[in-house]
């Protein structure tokens, strides 16, 4: 009996973004009889024994020894950097050290200034400098943050695939999340996504104002969190908004969501390449964004690109647009683009597989 190939992922956190979608959605599709997957966290349990991983670098010896103890005794074929910077490569470091043969690094984002302080600047230009001397294969969601992360290196775009059985419109899951905020035919723009800096959430209620004066009736409602949710409730309070804009944390059933708005909103400052958006084509919806997320993602041509420099006129003349047209179905040009997670599953394992040959 073959051993099954085991595999380090890196990514993995308590929030629910991007990352953690593209992981989660991975890893269920992979044959479990073939693949044994070790998620990074701060505690984990490997064949009974329990790891508590340093919570940072301030105590470097302790933190060296951990991770250089941690591959000695626990052995990997794989280890899967998910990340949205390159601030720190020391995963790859300590995996190379150990030998572990297959060593991945995939870019998720095609900006990461906003949130970096100086000399974290400076860390990241030495380590794109360096990342060929630890990572063996590049992987990016998306040719804008390959490019970003990778500058001129080879590197394979990876899809954000999904479950399109999850996302199909559905007339009766539509009704059931509207009773939830008590509506009934009112159009529902649709924000959905952590409340950060590079979602650009605070402009969703500016472009949110406008489109009132275009349909008194219209409602918007946040679907997820961040550090930005308790200022964004305030100023939609002061706004006299709190009766038309929805804050619903977050979600574990975003999918059926999809059903029941009308209209998907991302003004974003920068995207790697958003779950949001394929998520959303899957389920027939039409969106508008802003022109920082890649044209790539219009897979089914549902969503409109707008600058964040229009006028907020233009960005509600769009969402109206968008609330009107028809939803129909795009399951089968979203499969022959490759957003399948059966697709991306497939070709992630036969770059490993070859690479382990």
């Amino acid at each position: 009996m073959e051993k099954n190939i085991r595999i380090f992922m890196v990514g993995m956190s308590d929030h629910a973004g991007g990352v953690e979608t593209y992981i989660t959605n991975l890893c269920e599709e992979l044959d479990k009889s073939k693949f044994e997957v070790i998620y990074n966290m701060p505690k984990m349990n490997i064949e009974g024994r329990e790891w508590v991983r340093p919570s940072n670098r301030h105590n470097i010896v302790k933190y060296i020894m951990f991770w250089r103890k941690f591959f000695r005794d626990n052995k990997f074929d794989v280890v899967y950097y998910n990340t949205c910077d390159m601030v720190a490569l020391d995963i790859l470091k300590f995996a190379k050290e150990a030998s572990v043969p297959v060593r991945i690094i995939h870019s998720h984002c095609a900006n990461d200034t906003w949130k970096l302080n100086f000399f974290q600047r400076l860390q990241e230009k030495n380590s794109k400098k360096n990342v060929d001397k630890y990572a063996t294969h590049f992987f990016a969601c998306s040719k804008e943050a390959g490019k970003w992360m990778f500058d001129d290196r080879k590197f394979v775009v990876i899809k954000n695939g999904i479950d399109y059985s999850k996302y199909q419109f559905n007339v009766q899951v539509r009704q059931e999340c509207r009773l939830e905020l008590l509506l009934t035919n009112e159009r529902l723009i649709g924000v959905v996504g952590r409340l950060t800096k590079p979602k650009n959430p605070f402009y969703c209620i500016d472009v949110f104002e406008k489109t009132l004066e275009k349909d008194p009736n219209i409602k918007m409602v946040f679907i997820g969190d961040g550090e930005y949710r308790l200022a964004l409730e305030q100023k939609v309070s002061e706004k006299g908004l709190k009766e038309k804009i929805y804050f619903l944390g977050i979600r574990s059933d975003v999918n059926k969501w999809m059903s029941a708005i009308d209209c998907l909103l991302m003004p974003s400052l920068f995207e790697g390449l958003p779950f949001t958006l394929v998520e959303a084509q899957a389920a027939g919806l039409h969106c508008v964004v802003s022109k920082n997320v890649p044209e790539e993602v219009n897979i089914t041509g549902k969503v409109e690109f707008v600058n964040l420099e229009d006028d907020l006129a233009l960005w509600a003349e769009k969402i109206i647009m968008a609330c009107e047209a028809e939803r129909t179905s795009k399951l089968e040009e979203l499969t022959e683009a490759g957003y399948s997670i059966k697709d991306t599953a497939e070709l992630v394992v036969k770059i490993i597989e070859n690479a382990l040959l």
